[in-house]
């Protein structure tokens, strides 16, 4: 079986089940911390990097509050 056969399988399964497929691939790599990031990603996070020098943190009940008000 090809990947590409493999992969229309999966698409026709469940929701549930190819989550649960995910898990499992993610969960077999050896360290995913240690993927390379491709080159577009590495430049944006160095730009918000860049961008938030000298920006102070903000407290997590304060932005959990501003994103989920009715939860105060």
């Amino acid at each position: 079986m090809t990947k590409i056969e493999i992969q229309r399988q999966i698409m026709t399964l469940p929701e549930v089940e190819r989550l649960e497929i995910a898990d499992a691939v993610w969960a077999s790599l050896a360290d995913p911390d240690t993927l390379p990031l491709p080159r577009w990603q590495r430049d944006l996070l160095d730009e918000r990097l860049a961008d938030s020098v000298g920006e102070e943190g903000r407290d997590w009940e304060d932005v959990k509050a501003e994103i989920w008000p009715a939860h105060r």
